[in-house]
């Protein structure tokens, strides 16, 4: 499978899981943004350029499933797919004395971009008229902690899909059912 269909794979995936599993995920009414998390974990294998399309099609597929007609999502997600690996190759920089650093710079990454998104959104329900208070800010940093605690299982869901070979799930099949038959006739014997 090419590596575009699997990150076409992805975006339907981190779509699905956005609008669907979220609802099961809230906790004190915050959920966290798995397309973030998606996106920081996918772009550890393409760089800027995979990021900034990945991101564009996860929005695109995100704006459509829920009706949004504003295209707020499709700037912010775009930017989240380009910056993540910039961040992430910063952080490594800065932090390349540390052993066994690319987890907590995933991390790391994951927070400030959903707080980057968190800050968008907050400014677009500034400019329509909403009341913006400390209580929304408390929210906006919980999503961030929550959506970098995400990121973890994200990161296994990129690495089975990007590292996954059909021929090897065929072949490995085959070998089992040959060493089946092969116990099988055995103990008919």
């Amino acid at each position: 499978m090419s590596k575009a269909l699997r990150l076409l794979l992805l975006s339907m995936l981190g779509c699905i899981m956005q609008t669907t599993l979220i609802g099961y995920l809230r906790i004190a009414g915050v959920a966290p943004d798995l397309m973030i998390a998606l996106l920081v974990a996918v772009t550890s294998y393409g760089g800027p350029y995979t990021g900034f399309c990945l991101g564009s099609v996860m929005a695109m597929l995100y704006d459509a499933s829920v009706g949004y007609v504003l295209a707020l999502n499709l700037v912010g997600y775009t930017f989240i797919g380009w910056a993540a690996p910039l961040i992430r190759g910063f952080l490594q920089q800065k932090l390349r004395r540390l052993k066994h650093k690319s987890v907590l710079v995933m991390l790391v990454t994951c927070f400030f971009l959903t707080c980057v998104r968190e800050i968008l959104y907050i400014g677009y329900l500034f400019l329509i008229g909403s009341q913006i208070g400390i209580v929304t800010l408390l929210r906006m940093l919980l999503c961030a902690g929550y959506s970098a605690v995400m990121l973890l299982p994200m990161i296994l869901l990129a690495r089975k899909v990007m590292t996954w070979h059909p021929g090897r799930a065929r072949n490995a099949r085959q070998d089992f059912n040959e060493d089946g038959e092969d116990a099988a006739t055995e103990t008919h014997r």
